[in-house]
């Protein structure tokens, strides 16, 4: 009984030390995403407001490592408060696991201040990712060039 106990308490240990949490147990997972290339972009006036659809690429650091695409369709009122939402795909390392993620994205931001925050929801995965589930909080500014620097900060577990 006693081995058996030592036998769980190091699988625990390695888990723990993986940096993914599994089951049912979340980590904490942070950093940055930027990016770097504007891939199409195209402004739709529609009475008063306008819709913005882009698609971009870039790299993310951090707990996430890798190169991401996303595909944003965004609205700007009158009044410069923009709502967006999107899709997000990570070819991604993470505790020395890779494979790619999918996430979707909502944000309601600032066009004047150029910021904005959010929130993105892993919902998929793919190779030593495909179980990897979670919540990230998103606090993001825009430059000049329309290129958006992003700090995440959240939790993920692995779903099996």
């Amino acid at each position: 009984m006693r081995r058996l106990i030592t036998i769980l308490a190091a699988i625990g240990l390695l888990f723990a030390s993986s940096g993914i949490a599994y089951g049912s147990q979340p980590g904490a997972v942070s950093g940055t995403y930027s990016v770097t290339t504007i891939t199409s972009f195209s402004l739709s006036p529609v009475g008063a407001n306008t819709f913005i659809q882009q698609t971009t690429a870039g790299v993310f650091s951090g707990t996430l490592a890798g190169t991401f695409e996303d595909e944003l369709k965004a609205i700007v009122h009158p009044n410069g408060l923009v709502g967006g939402q999107g899709t997000l795909t990570c070819v991604c390392t993470v505790a020395g696991k890779s494979g790619t993620l999918e996430f979707v994205q909502v944000s309601t931001g600032d066009f004047a201040a150029q910021a904005f925050e959010g929130r993105a929801i892993i919902i998929g995965g793919t190779g030593d990712l495909s179980g990897l589930r979670g919540v990230l909080e998103l606090q993001g500014s825009v430059d000049p060039n329309g290129l958006a620097t992003v700090t995440y900060a959240g939790r993920i577990h692995d779903h099996p």
